[in-house]
């Protein structure tokens, strides 16, 4: 089953392109986008323990990092292209 997770990282992780990178290459994340600053959400099937495990494996032990389920109790100011994947479990078609 497809879950949504939030990625907030800090700068001495690498940052974003590290992130992106680690997504990029990464079986276990399915989606994934940013719109924030230290912060991607991610799609996977896996479980937070895996995806954790999985970027210390590919970037080290640095920096601090918590990579947290999204449950259906949240709310914010975020651009509905995040809102669906988070909802939806995948990326908004381009012609929506």
């Amino acid at each position: 089953m497809r879950k949504a997770y939030i990625f907030i990282y800090s700068d001495a992780t690498g940052g974003r392109e590290t992130l992106k990178a680690w997504a990029n290459k990464d079986p276990m994340v399915l989606h994934w986008r940013y719109d924030m600053p230290h912060t991607m959400y991610i799609i996977s099937e896996n479980s937070a323990s895996d995806l954790s495990n999985s970027f210390i494996n590919f970037n080290g032990k640095k920096g601090r990092f918590l990579i947290i389920e999204a449950s259906e109790n949240r709310q914010g100011l975020l651009p509905s292209e995040t809102w669906y994947l988070l909802r939806n479990k995948k990326q908004k078609p381009k012609n929506s």
